[in-house]
């Protein structure tokens, strides 16, 4: 017998609603090993990833898709998907965030380097043929209860009427097998951040998993 699906509805993230998004996204990957290593300061490292997913929901609101769960009006998680051909951000789309950009980089101060390192790193892997998931969260005091199947059920609504395939990478291992049940595969040798680790885990998914099917894993 599966468990109950959370009561919350998922809707297109609004403007007014990508700081709420922001905030969930930034608690909810706070302890991941790859934003540890990019921001050491545990007490600024939630502030950081607040100003970069601001940065990143603002784009995908204009640029690729996002969703979000909420109850009772409040964001409980979101996603960022980009379609084929929209990802990396274009010199365009970089100069409309600027302004984000110049606070992320005074947060982000002695680190900025090795956050670029990985953006270039992640960017160029991404293939062009694939829907990106660039972003998925949950709030943490809600996680493991469904929310983030639905939101990539949402997800898969639009990849799978696409008849195409998608691509993320996680940092923490623990996530591979989540992904894995969703129908995803490792496509590569994880890549190391730094020496020892941590690691960046690319996923393909090629097998187009139906909405019924989703929603019976939830």
């Amino acid at each position: 017998m599966f468990a109950p699906s959370p009561p919350d509805v998922v809707v297109p993230l609004r403007p007014e609603d990508v700081r709420a998004a922001a905030t969930v996204l930034a608690a909810a990957l706070a302890d991941d090993p790859g934003f540890v290593h990019l921001f050491p300061v545990r007490r600024r490292r939630e502030a950081e990833l607040r100003a970069m997913y601001r940065m990143t929901l603002s784009d995908s609101v204009r640029y690729g898709r996002a969703f979000v769960t909420k109850l009772d009006g409040a964001v409980t998680g979101a996603i960022a998907i980009y379609p084929p051909g929209t990802y990396p951000m274009t010199a365009a789309r970089w100069w409309r965030q600027s302004g984000r950009i110049a606070r992320i980089a005074l947060y982000t101060r002695e680190h900025s380097l090795g956050i670029i390192r990985f953006g270039d790193v992640t960017a160029s892997a991404v293939p062009t043929d694939t829907w990106y998931v660039e972003a998925l969260g949950v709030r943490p005091d809600l996680q493991r209860a469904g929310r983030g199947k639905r939101l990539m059920a949402e997800a898969f609504g639009l990849v799978d009427g696409a008849e195409a395939p998608s691509y993320l990478e996680t940092t923490k291992p623990d996530n591979v097998g989540y992904y894995e049940a969703l129908g995803y595969s490792p496509v590569r040798e994880p890549l190391p951040l730094a020496a020892g680790g941590p690691w960046i885990f690319a996923m393909r998914r090629t097998e187009q998993t139906s909405r019924t099917e989703m929603a019976e894993a939830v």
